[in-house]
């Protein structure tokens, strides 16, 4: 169980900011994949950034001494840390300690989520600094983005049919109600089990082909030494 965070300061005093709300992170089973597998894809595009830091369903405090404006995105991506951030000690993203900023926000809906509730989060997305805010209803294959400008966020034309975001790189679309997103490098992002099962499969590949380069090479080794013996018993 996570433990509340107390912090003092001389202008706020002991201020509580907990951790979490008991609320689960994904009403179904759809919503959570489509949640780890944008969890799990941010986290291998930045692979190697230090100052980068990506999760999920984790409370963000934007402000300090005020533990009442806060939110947790389903996918969080924050960059320009100071420092590589330490999950056992972070509990909750308190922007005023970590540093950074939240370059991308993604919220995937669920039956229960309301237009007003989604309303007041681009509100608080908008206000507090978010660069990307994206909004996917995986059950109507709707897909929002916004991109910020300014003080404000300019909304993408008809993301769903293609969008390549400015602040990652990564490139989005849906297709049959699915949400398609391919890295920078034009690799497709999975479900993280079949991306456990893709990479078991070229692991099994790799052995194979290693295996039958390792049969040649001795085969023709062998062919070698029978040529050299029978050069040697012609002379």
């Amino acid at each position: 169980m996570s433990m509340p965070v107390i912090e003092t300061d001389t202008e706020h005093g002991d201020v509580i900011y907990p951790e979490g709300d008991g609320k689960p992170m994904a009403e179904n089973p759809l919503q959570h994949l489509v949640i780890r597998t944008l969890v799990c894809g941010f986290e291998r595009h930045f692979a190697g950034r230090d100052d980068v830091f990506v999760g999920g369903d984790f409370f963000w405090y934007p402000i300090e001494g005020d533990n009442k404006t806060v939110t947790a995105p389903d996918v969080t991506v924050i960059a320009d840390l100071p420092q590589p951030v330490d999950i056992r000690a972070m509990g909750s993203y308190r922007q005023w300690v970590f540093g950074g900023q939240v370059l991308v926000a993604i919220e995937v809906l669920s039956p229960s989520n309301t237009w007003s509730e989604m309303a007041r989060k681009l509100e608080f997305y908008r206000r507090h600094g978010v660069a990307e805010y994206w909004m996917f209803d995986p059950l109507g294959g709707a897909l929002a983005v916004f991109v910020r400008e300014g003080d404000n966020f300019l909304v993408i034309a008809d993301a769903a049919s293609g969008w390549t975001s400015p602040n990652t790189g990564v490139h989005v679309s849906v297709d049959d109600l699915e949400l398609v997103v391919h890295g920078a490098d034009g690799r497709r992002w999975l479900a993280p089990a079949e991306e456990a099962r893709r990479a078991d499969e070229m692991a099994t590949r790799a052995d194979e082909m290693a295996a039958r380069a390792e049969v040649a090479e001795a085969e023709s080794a062998a062919l070698r030494e029978e040529l050299a013996r029978l050069r040697g018993g012609s002379e």
